[in-house]
């Protein structure tokens, strides 16, 4: 009985390790922490396992990058990613499996699985560890870049030709496979978040150089992703503008006291031809007037527009009705809508409403104290002789 039971515990250890490491596949890439300097990984040999303990202990947070594709790994289609990666102490492992999951070993550890094409996966991926920076610490946060288990590839860290390769695959690589372009103006996550509008959105950039102004009409787009946090939420949607811009909007939700709100909305404008990969534009816009707001649970509905702005950078969205934290629904819930009952239609309404309620009521009044002739007072009645004696 007692051999039956270490049999089916040592089962079950073995089930758990594999399911700890069946979310990923090496070859890995650590970054972000101050303790990578000192840390060496043995060439074509798995890193110690003590070592990756304490990486996961010693850090506030960990972030696991997922990606999906098979494009090599460059400054072409990762410039963001590339420049974060300079800016740290960071290790390489060709590893296949990590020997520690990071999500055993430290409580602010999260798996996040990168989707769509190459540079809406360096925007993300760039976003999601600023983010986690700002809320952390900086050179408090581990970044790990693995791939899905699905498609596991070996990659061999070399020398790149021109600082153009972080590391290339050893299998030869298949060309991009961007996502199809929705052509719509439905933002939908399923389960997390839905933004919907009746037009696209407009981002109006005025020129330093001409003076002149650039609009793009954002008609098109990839799937949207959703980076859901304690405080704040952000919902992400890439655009292509052109072959040669990227464009991306993230829609921030404050959650605050049972209510959320969008008041800010976040734009990275990308040259993806450029050599050195820099935007052309990053900058947050901030909501001109009352945010949009309503309880956890509800969506929010207005038919007015609504206009994000910072100096020369201006976006509009039209008639929208928006709902983050869905909690696994994939509808909008009952909506709190921004007309309020105080607004100037309304309180003239009621203006002339009472003027002809009080036009009424002296109308009644008056009525009411008209006195009707009495039977001495008729017309056709005999009249009333009256005789006097001196």
């Amino acid at each position: 009985m007692f051999l039956r039971v270490q049999l089916l515990a040592l089962a079950l250890a073995v089930t758990l390790v594999q399911s700890s490491s069946a979310y990923y596949s090496g070859p890995f890439l650590f970054w972000g922490l101050d303790d990578l300097k000192d840390l060496q990984s043995p060439a074509l040999a798995e890193v110690d396992d003590k070592m990756l303990r304490d990486l996961y202990s010693n850090a506030a947070a960990v972030v696991v990058f997922l990606r999906n594709g098979t494009t090599k790994l460059s400054a072409d289609s990762f410039p963001t990613f590339k420049r974060i990666v300079e800016k740290y102490e960071y290790m390489y492992s060709p590893q296949q499996m990590l020997s520690s999951n990071p999500l055993d070993y430290n409580v602010n550890a999260e798996v996040i699985n990168l989707v769509g094409s190459p540079s809406q996966q360096d925007v993300e991926l760039s976003a999601l560890f600023r983010d986690s920076t700002e809320n952390y610490g900086e050179r408090k946060v581990l970044g790990i870049l693995a791939n899905q288990w699905e498609e596991p590839h070996v990659l061999h860290k070399r020398e790149a030709k021109g600082g153009d390769d972080l590391y290339s695959t050893s299998t030869t690589p298949g060309s991009p496979t961007d996502e199809p372009e929705i052509a719509d103006s439905l933002y939908n996550v399923p389960g997390k978040a839905i933004l919907y509008m009746t037009g696209p959105p407009v981002l109006k950039m005025l020129n330093d150089s001409d003076e002149g102004e650039t609009t793009h009409v954002l008609d098109k787009h990839t799937l949207a992703t959703y980076d859901a946090r304690e405080r704040e939420s952000k919902m992400i949607v890439t655009f292509k503008v052109d072959d040669s811009t990227k464009l991306t909007l993230k829609f921030r939700f404050d959650m605050d006291a049972g209510y959320w709100s969008m008041s800010k909305v976040d734009v990275f404008v990308m040259d993806t031809k450029s050599k050195d990969g820099a935007k052309s534009l990053e900058t947050t816009l901030e909501l001109e007037g009352k945010a949009p707001y309503a309880p956890l649970g509800a969506s929010y509905s207005c038919a007015r527009q609504l206009v994000f702005r910072n100096g020369t950078t201006i976006l509009t969205l039209e008639n929208i009705q928006v709902q983050p934290a869905l909690e696994g629904k994939t509808k909008f819930d009952s909506a709190w809508d921004c007309v309020g009952f105080t607004t100037a239609p309304i309180l003239s309404g009621i203006f002339v409403t009472s003027f002809m309620l009080i036009g009424l009521t002296i109308a009644i009044i008056a009525i009411l104290d008209i006195k009707t002739p009495n039977r001495f007072e008729s017309r056709t009645g005999k009249q009333l002789t009256f005789t006097v004696q001196e």
